[in-house]
């Protein structure tokens, strides 16, 4: 697992494009995997401010082990500042539960509404 921070501005279009691998460099097949990212406004804080799934906001290139994670312009309004925590977690075909990145995002006031 890596530990990673972002800088987002709020109401912004927040995009992010991860390479998951092994020790080598060589990219882990995510075939057949789903993906969850929740935005919280603490590490295992009550206060939800967004989540993206496979579902809606991750794409997943399975092969080339890339996960692509947007979140709207609506979804970012609610991220709290001056900070937010995140973690990104994969799902095998068996069920087996991955954390691959989590951190901090640096949440800027939006100016222009």
């Amino acid at each position: 697992m890596e530990e990673v921070n972002f800088k987002v501005v709020q109401g912004d279009t927040f995009s992010i494009k991860v390479t998951y691998q092994n020790p080598d460099g060589t990219d882990i097949n995510l075939t057949n995997y789903t993906a969850r990212m929740d935005v919280r406004n603490e590490p295992a804080g009550k206060i939800l401010c967004a989540s993206v799934t496979t579902s809606s906001g991750i794409t997943i290139d399975g092969v080339n082990g890339e996960l692509t994670i947007t979140f709207t312009p609506a979804q970012t309004r609610k991220f709290t500042t001056p900070s937010a925590a995140y973690q990104l977690q994969i799902t095998s075909q068996t069920g087996q539960q991955t954390t691959i990145l989590k951190g901090y995002l640096s949440v800027s006031p939006a100016v222009v509404r």
